[in-house]
């Protein structure tokens, strides 16, 4: 399995596992990001690693292809 290293892979274990968690649920892209956006440890990461750029449908995108694919794997 591949290391990741991008904005959904640095969010804390707790948030990867809900986010995969509404992701198998069929929630949308832009329900996704306007949610893990204004969650504080979120935000937190956001700010100190990638200057406050927040989470984007295309950042899901790439997760769902990667990450989460992963996740469902184990």
């Amino acid at each position: 399995m591949k290391t990741r290293n991008g904005k959904i892979a640095r969010l804390p274990k707790k948030i990867r596992e809900e986010l995969n968690r509404r992701l198998e649920e069929g929630c949308t892209g832009a329900k996704l990001a306007e949610w893990l956006n204004e969650v504080p440890s979120v935000k937190k990461v956001l700010r100190e690693q990638f200057k406050n750029q927040p989470i984007s449908e295309q950042n899901l995108s790439q997760w769902r292809d990667g990450g989460y694919e992963d996740w469902l794997r184990q």
